[in-house]
């Protein structure tokens, strides 16, 4: 497929990776992302983007401060302003393909997006609300319908079963897997898995009459021809995911994004430390007296030079990143600025971060016991398939003891 076939769009949740945030130094943080996320999609060429409620959590101004930096519209009908009900962004856009008119429209997900107390001037209108009305207005104008939707996959099946013009919907923001399109009247919904790992490749073959080719067989994702009943004029495609993964060579341009974003990320973090305690955790040096066996073993391991990994990339300030590099921190920790703040003893992944914080148990060794046996679930928080698809709890525990 050449680049003048294509139309690279994206169903939206892209700018963070959750609704709201506790603290605004993360907040911060994350904006910083966002803005190298737009640099990103800026140089790859998308030519439009939905957006959903994660989208916003950066609040409505700081999304249209990006929108007005992207070379791409955001796209959503009904994120309107509270007073008036006016579109706050492009409502819908008309690109030609091929001869072939392509409307793009899209809808956020209300959920948290629908907090009147978070969201000052702006709401989030229901798709009945809005869909219908919009459909209308552009019947005359377009061949192709493709709704970019947040809405949860029971109210993407509903506007499938009421609304037959539209002809795409691609769903996103709460999705962590790649789904076969599912043909639903005459809409074809898709969706792939979040947070970038794939692509999602539908090429299409768009008939005069307006109308997919009916499966026989629902259960294939790319059904044989003799599968497909084909009425004159109907349309058919073919669905592929193609992982990004790191056998990928890494494009120049977007490495140097990467990089100046990694930089801003580590920078504003520093500017933001300062030296604090974390009283319960003696650190791994404490073991050492009475665990020196064990203690031997461990500075062997990748989980002693943690924390070294990350200053050896210049990331040793990245909120994101710290909390499975050093000792004492919980991923599920709602405020994690105190990180920035972390004495040297914490730094790397020691024994506590296991077993648990040791200051009781360094005064009182016999009456404090530590635990002893710390389960999968612990390990399972920084060991996910994203960052380690190999990790196996029961074959890699023996590494360190």
């Amino acid at each position: 497929m050449n680049t003048e076939e294509a139309l690279l769009i994206d169903a939206g949740a892209l700018l963070f990776n959750k609704s709201s945030y506790s603290s605004q130094l993360d907040l911060d943080l994350a904006k910083i992302n966002a803005e190298g996320l737009i640099e990103a999609y800026n140089d790859l060429g998308y030519e439009a983007v939905g957006i959903s409620e994660i989208d916003l959590a950066g609040g409505i101004n700081f999304l249209k401060l990006l929108a007005e930096k992207s070379k791409f519209p955001w796209i959503s009908a009904n994120i309107v302003d509270s007073k008036n009900n006016h579109c706050l962004f492009v409502p819908y856009i008309i690109k030609n393909k091929n001869g072939i008119r392509i409307a793009i429209t899209g809808l956020a997900g209300t959920g948290a997006a629908d907090d009147t107390n978070k969201n000052v001037g702006y709401k989030t209108l229901g798709w009945s609300e809005v869909l219908p009305r919009l459909l209308k207005e552009i019947s005359s104008q377009t061949d192709l319908c493709i709704l970019l939707s947040s809405l949860s996959p029971r109210e993407n099946e509903q506007i499938s079963k009421q609304l037959p013009s539209i002809n795409i919907i691609i769903q996103a923001g709460r999705y962590s897997l790649n789904r076969t399109p599912l043909l639903i009247n005459n809409t074809l919904i898709c969706q792939t898995e979040k947070q970038g790992k794939y692509i999602g490749q539908l090429r299409i073959k768009w008939g005069k009459n307006g109308r997919w080719a009916e499966q026989t067989s629902q259960s294939s994702q790319n059904p044989p021809a003799d599968q497909i009943s084909l009425t004159e004029g109907s349309s058919t495609y073919e669905n592929d995911f193609l992982a990004l993964d790191s056998s990928i060579v890494n494009d120049p341009i977007m490495e140097k994004i990467v990089a100046q974003t990694k930089t801003k990320v580590n920078a504003f973090g520093r500017s933001n430390s300062s030296y604090g305690e974390l009283g319960d955790y003696v650190g791994s040096d404490a073991c050492f007296e009475c665990h020196s066996k064990i203690s031997r073993k461990w500075q062997k391991t990748g989980h002693a030079r943690a924390y070294t990994t990350l200053v050896e990339k210049k990331q040793e300030f990245n909120l994101t990143c710290l909390p499975c590099h050093v000792t004492g921190v919980s991923l599920s920790e709602s405020n994690r600025s105190f990180l920035l703040s972390l004495p040297a003893r914490l730094y790397n992944v020691g024994c506590e971060t296991c077993h648990g914080a040791g200051k009781a148990h360094t005064i009182a060794p016999e009456k404090t016991k530590m635990n002893a046996s710390p389960g999968a679930f612990i390990c399972l928080q920084c060991h996910t398939s994203e960052h380690d698809g190999a990790f196996h709890f029961e074959q890699d525990k023996k590494l360190l003891h």
